[in-house]
């Protein structure tokens, strides 16, 4: 009975736990971009990939159009050696991802992962703690918006 509670718990544990911190903001679609960018660069975070989702998906499905949503794939490279020193295959979390979104009525909101989450589930502690760095950064970008 006493694993069954455990499981229970755990499980509740999951479904309530972010993965991701964001913020909305006034503003247009392209000024939260630019200034996205900036306040992670301050962070020491390079922009590396860019994806215009809304655009992809209007030129691959009939009849979409959603509002403006950009996936940016941002990246310290120093942060980026020293996890993959510990964990080869970290990659598959590499670039950490933020979105910018167009969620109507002037507002944008800001959406980037928590890589101390995602890096909890690995159970490598060396890992979480170069996380909880990033995320702390992270934080501290989007405070600046």
């Amino acid at each position: 009975m006493l694993i069954m509670v455990i499981s229970i718990q755990s499980l509740v544990a999951q479904e309530t736990e972010t993965f991701y911190f964001s913020k909305t903001i006034e503003g247009t679609f392209e000024e939260v971009v630019d200034k996205t960018k900036h306040v992670f660069k301050e962070q020491g975070f390079g922009v590396i990939t860019e994806v215009d989702m809304d655009v992809k998906l209007k030129e691959k499905l009939d009849n979409v159009d959603i509002k403006p949503y950009k996936i940016l794939g941002i990246c310290n490279p120093g942060f980026a050696y020293k996890t993959l020193q510990i964990e080869e295959n970290i990659g598959v979390f590499l670039p950490c991802k933020a979105i910018v979104k167009d969620i109507g009525e002037g507002k944008i909101e800001v959406v980037v992962v928590d890589p101390a989450a995602l890096m909890g589930m690995l159970n490598k502690p060396e890992l979480v703690s170069i996380a909880n760095e990033v995320s702390d950064k992270f934080q501290k970008a989007l405070e600046k918006l």
